[in-house]
């Protein structure tokens, strides 16, 4: 999957069968303290339930601020790491492996095929994307900033076994990596964006406000 370039001045194996209703419940605090899952402790058959799904944009890379004279130039400062997006799932004894309900929050978000499991978002010991060097020509003058960021999928779900058992946990996996550019005397209506403007320009930054 390559990297959906962000507006210029930019203005996260076992059974899988059974429903993805998502329930009116949240579990969220004890999945996300819970430990990795345990493979092969899962029952045959169970139903997931999946809860609080969310789509957040985080902020992964930043570079420092770059000037650029009348008639603008090629950007040259490296975006350095931030944080690091990891694949995985933490959940309780007797979650299926992590793989199987990864593929199971695929099918509910719709970004695993319903005759797939083995597509890249299930897949743990993916890497998120490495950061770009930084370098992009521009066409006019300013103060800019390179950032890198990864849309993110995560959520909680419960395994119900047919005796009625049920384990809790919390998934995540990524699906979209972003880079993009800003300029720190422009506004932007991208709350990426402006937490790189805030990271890098300034707090007091036009770019680092809420347009």
């Amino acid at each position: 999957m390559g990297f959906a370039l962000a507006a210029l001045l930019a203005g996260a194996v076992g059974c899988t069968s059974g429903s993805d209703d998502a329930g009116k419940t949240s579990d969220s605090a004890s999945a996300k303290g819970a430990q990795p899952a345990v493979a092969g402790k899962a029952c045959a058959n169970g139903t997931y339930t999946w809860t609080n799904i969310e789509k957040p944009t985080r902020l992964v890379g930043v570079s420092d601020v770059e000037t650029l004279g009348k008639g603008g130039g090629t950007l040259k400062n490296k975006v350095r790491r931030l944080a690091t997006v990891r694949v995985g799932v933490q959940a309780g004894t007797g979650a299926p492996a992590a793989k199987a309900v990864l593929t199971s929050l695929g099918r509910k978000i719709g970004e695993v095929d319903p005759d797939d499991d083995a597509a890249a978002f299930t897949d743990v010991d993916r890497k998120a994307p490495g950061l770009n060097d930084g370098s992009s020509t521009l066409d006019t003058s300013g103060r800019f900033v390179h950032y890198a960021s990864l849309r993110v999928v995560e959520a909680d779900f419960r395994y119900t076994c047919p005796g009625g058992s049920t384990t809790i946990g919390h998934a995540e996996s990524w699906i979209v990596p972003i880079d993009g550019v800003l300029e720190c005397s422009q506004s932007t209506g991208n709350a990426t964006a402006r937490e790189a403007a805030r990271l890098s320009c300034g707090a007091d930054s036009v770019a680092a406000k809420t347009a």
